[in-house]
């Protein structure tokens, strides 16, 4: 649920603000000045400043020589503590380490969160093709194997709610047609594994299957690849294994 908000779009309780400064910060904004802070959060510059001075003192965020201020360990320290962080991608990376090794090309593994795909752990390799994703980036549910992997195996009404939204076109090869994305995820559902061409970046494609506890999809693991190099029935045989591997793990271990 998103922070009370007053009519100029700025948080009402303090925990609201201070989630909103700590929003500000993402992948391209990792530094930023307290006026830069103040603008993105929509927050007037004294209750940014308020907020900004609570944050670095609780240690959840530091202020460099530069003047800028980026985010602290403390909050990584606790973010370490998600089940996600803790117990897939340690569970996970050893599988994901000989996937890597077994077919020399990029491993992401992902999960859902708040509608896209959140990519837990990524392998690139050298001759691996470049790829958009990153440990802890989000990238659209329909534009990627994992991701449609994660949506395929969600309720009927959380599917019904995603084909709603407007769906995003990164490439030309993007699907933003709901009728033929839901026919498509009737057929991952069945198949058991999703296959992405071009519709994230050009040149290249995923692989992916989910990992699966009692019938429902925890996460995804994924293969991207040269278009050339997308052999799909061998490397859904060669992630089948490991998403099996992945899942005892994280039985063996609750």
């Amino acid at each position: 649920m998103s922070p009370a908000r007053t009519t100029s779009g700025a948080p009402i309780s303090s925990i609201g603000r201070g989630i909103a400064v700590l929003g500000c910060f993402s992948a391209r904004n990792r530094t930023l000045t307290l006026s830069e802070l103040s603008a993105k959060s929509k927050l007037p510059m004294s209750s940014t400043h308020r907020v900004v001075a609570e944050l670095v003192a609780g240690g959840f965020l530091v202020r460099g020589h530069d003047k800028r201020y980026r985010i602290g360990t403390r909050l990584w320290s606790i973010a370490q503590l998600a089940p996600v962080s803790e117990q897939l991608r340690e569970r996970a990376l050893p599988t994901l380490a000989r996937l890597y090794e077994e077919t020399g090309e990029n491993v992401t593994l992902a999960v859902l969160d708040r509608g896209q795909a959140l990519y837990v752990d990524r392998l690139v390799g050298e001759r691996s093709v470049p790829i958009v994703s990153r440990s802890g980036g989000h990238l659209p549910l329909h534009t990627t194997g994992v991701g449609k992997v994660l949506l395929a195996y969600q309720s009927k009404e959380a599917i019904a709610k995603y084909l709603t939204q407007p769906l995003q076109r990164p490439t030309p090869h993007s699907i933003s047609d709901p009728v033929k994305l839901e026919l498509e995820l009737t057929e991952i559902r069945s198949q058991g594994y999703s296959v992405a061409r071009q519709e994230m970046t050009m040149g290249s494609g995923s692989v992916a299957v989910p990992i699966l506890r009692n019938n429902r999809a925890i996460a995804a693991v994924g293969i991207v690849a040269h278009l050339n190099r997308l052999e799909v029935p061998r490397l859904v045989s060669i992630l089948q294994q490991a998403a099996n591997t992945i899942a005892h793990e994280l039985e063996d271990h609750h």
